[in-house]
């Protein structure tokens, strides 16, 4: 059962003036049946028909979500039909679950979230070809109407740069990673004298001019005996030898750079001005005692809490080890001067997921000691929020296997502008039209308009319904004044108009102006009450969010938790 956020009596008055609407975004809270149809559920559209964003199994949702929305780069197998960039309202209330963008454009997207760029926020991401834990791609930087505002790829690297690392720094430069072959001795890790490895090169890179500022190689600086990582059948100019395995790059205010490998279950503190390494914490060669409990293996995503203080590092822990059978996210307390580790929070989900590969923890607020945390399973498809101290808030999954996952998980503020216009299905027969626009986030209510005529000198508003998800249905049966045309108006919650739909007559579209001859009629200034008849869902576990009768608004001034059956 679906909670909606309360907001006590306004919560009630804002249903009382709206129409109720149903929202086609499916949800399903039954570990038993989702997936029973398919191992990778999607959600589907009658007004967005090409979009299939994964279906979200919720099994927990709390009071105490942090504001914000959450980010998926779906990278699923090619069968899947998911592999495009997903923004989700995970917000408690009718909205839950529910698609805000994905772009179709963009294919095997990693590292997909919100970043500061000349000032003001967007989407940064990789996208090219998966290979076989590395990528070819390039990166790329959306602003708030979803327009590409650059892409490039890492300058002397025709194939192109990897999937684990886009940062922005504070000067609007990019950090980046680079997987590309080399040929070595491999004798001391049992390979040939002639062999080959992958080298891990990170690059600082002026956004504008693709030129590189920094270039930083492991194999210049990282023995091959430092690696965990066995030889096995790999060394060969075909399948390189991975043996560092580099994950994650930050670069600090002093120009330093925080770096995480894999192969190493090692992360490196690495000096900006000549390349040389400055520590090493944790793995072979460790300059610190890591207290048993603190320890990791296999880690991605390490970053500094505050890169100033640098007193505190979160860590995704893959795991697995003799004592602890479960991927987990880290807040370690870091002493950079009596070089100790010590364990101060660990964040783990429901089911105690084992992810083998990728993943990340997030402080969704980095500057609030209390903040949430936000939990990506990488190669499995879970995200958690939880609580500053571990606390379970959000519990939830997007596909029944690993055919689908994400390399991280994100929770941001998110104002999307799209520069294209709503979309609108209207059936006639059945008295109903539908609503959706794909990235559009402040939309808060639909009105609907009808006209006899595409060039109608006038345009009545009928009725407006409260948005329910992705995409809206509106019952039209019982209002009155239906002609033979509607549109749609998308307005935001204090009343401004942000966009119009064509007119449509069911069968064809018309392009009308926004204000033209519109007419907001007084028998109207009200939007009437009309019934709402279920809509179909996806099988007994998948939940049609309906904002409907009194339930709803019961519902609406309910304070608690979630329940789920």
């Amino acid at each position: 059962m679906a909670l909606l956020r309360s907001n006590g009596l306004l919560a009630v008055c804002l249903l009382l003036l709206c129409t109720i609407a149903h929202a086609i975004d499916t949800l399903s809270t039954s570990n038993d049946t989702y997936g029973a149809s398919n191992d990778t559920p999607w959600q589907t559209y009658l007004s967005a028909p090409s979009l299939k964003p994964p279906e979200i199994l919720v099994t927990k949702a709390e009071q105490g979500l942090a504001d914000g929305l959450v980010f998926v780069g779906v990278n699923g197998e090619p069968a899947s039909t998911q592999n495009v960039p997903c923004i989700f309202d995970m917000s408690l209330g009718p909205r839950l679950g529910s698609l805000v963008w994905t772009g179709l454009n963009y294919t095997e997207p990693f590292d997909f979230r919100v970043q500061s760029y000349n000032g003001t926020p967007h989407l940064t991401f990789w996208a090219g070809r998966l290979l076989n834990g590395y990528g070819h791609g390039s990166y790329y930087i959306l602003d708030q109407t979803y327009t590409i505002v650059a892409n490039f790829t890492p300058p002397g690297f025709p194939e192109g740069g990897d999937i684990h690392e886009f940062t922005i720094t504070a000067n609007d430069t990019a950090l980046i990673d680079i997987y590309t072959p080399r040929q070595t001795d491999l004798s001391s890790v049992g390979g040939a004298s002639d062999g080959w490895i992958f080298d891990c090169i990170i690059q600082e890179v002026n956004i504008t001019t693709n030129q590189t500022l920094f270039t930083w190689s492991a194999f210049d600086h990282v023995g091959l005996t430092e690696s965990y990582n066995t030889i096995s059948g790999a060394g060969t100019q075909s399948s390189p030898f991975d043996y560092f395995h580099l994950n994650s790059a930050y670069k600090d205010p002093a120009g330093d750079y925080l770096v995480s490998a894999r192969g190493m279950d090692t992360v490196y503190k690495i000096s900006g001005k000549d390349g040389s390494i400055i520590w090493r914490l944790n793995g072979k060669k460790s300059d610190f005692k890591v207290d048993d409990v603190a320890k990791f293996a296999f880690q991605h995503d390490a970053r500094w809490i505050n890169d100033t203080t640098q007193t505190r590092l979160t860590l995704f822990d893959n795991g697995a080890n003799d004592k602890i059978k479960y991927s987990r996210g880290l807040l370690l307390d870091v002493d950079q001067s009596a070089k100790t580790v010590k364990l101060l929070t660990e964040f783990e989900n429901g089911p105690r997921t084992f992810g083998q590969f990728e993943g990340n923890l997030q402080p969704i607020n980095a500057s609030n000691e209390t903040t949430n945390y936000f939990v990506g399973f990488g190669s499995q498809p879970f995200f958690t929020e939880t609580s500053s101290n571990g606390s379970i808030l959000l519990d939830a999954k997007f596909s029944k296997t690993n055919q689908v996952n994400s390399y991280r998980a994100y929770k941001f503020p998110w104002v999307g502008l799209p520069s294209t216009n709503p979309d609108v299905v209207y059936v006639k027969d059945g008295a109903k039209v539908y609503f959706s626009w794909n990235g559009a986030t402040e939309v808060e209510n639909w009105v609907v308009y009808t006209a006899d005529m595409a060039d109608s000198p006038t345009w009545v508003n009928i009725t407006t319904a409260y948005r329910t998800g992705f995409e809206t249905e509106v019952y039209l049966s019982k209002v009155a004044g239906l002609k033979n045309l509607v549109r749609g108006e998308a307005i935001s919650d204090n009343g401004t108009s942000l966009g119009w739909t064509d007119a449509t007559d069911g069968t064809s579209f018309f392009s009308v102006g926004s204000n033209n001859g519109l007419r907001r009629a007084a028998a109207s200034a009200t939007p009437t009450m009309i019934a709402a008849t279920p809509s179909p869902t996806k099988g007994a576990a998948s939940i049609s969010l309906v904002t409907n009768s009194l339930l709803a608004l019961v519902a609406a001034i309910s304070v608690g938790t979630m329940l789920f059956a």
